[in-house]
């Protein structure tokens, strides 16, 4: 089998490949849990909360809706999203009150990864 030179053309389609297939990879695993949340919020919401069928598709058309808006401003925003994280961060303190936690306490993520603990 014979190789790929570094910095051929066929090397540099290759990485082109792998770049769009990673990519798509992410989209996809972002996508499936934005998924899995919208069931768990609506499994809760039903058991704990009584929602029946027709005010879980309004919660489901709403939450689709802000989570787009929320994208779309993290999209819009600068490289370092000081803006759309300020603006979201206002909204949950208006919506949580005395219950807001702050962004570095919300995303304050521990794991065990191969028997260590690491901050995501």
């Amino acid at each position: 089998m014979k190789g790929v030179k570094k910095g051929s053309a066929q090397a540099a389609s290759y990485a082109e490949r792998e770049k769009r297939r990673k990519e798509l990879q992410t989209v996809k695993v972002i996508a499936i849990t934005q998924q899995m949340i919208l069931d768990a919020v609506a499994l809760t919401l039903n058991e704990e909360f009584g929602l029946g069928e027709e005010r879980l598709k309004r919660f489901q058309v709403a939450f689709d809706k802000k989570y787009a808006e929320i994208r779309s401003l993290e999209k819009d925003d600068t490289q370092d999203g000081e803006y759309s994280r300020h603006m979201i961060e206002k909204a949950l303190q208006a919506a949580c009150g005395k219950y807001y936690a702050p962004y570095e306490e919300r995303y304050d993520f521990k794991i065990l990864y191969n028997g260590k603990e690491v901050t995501l």
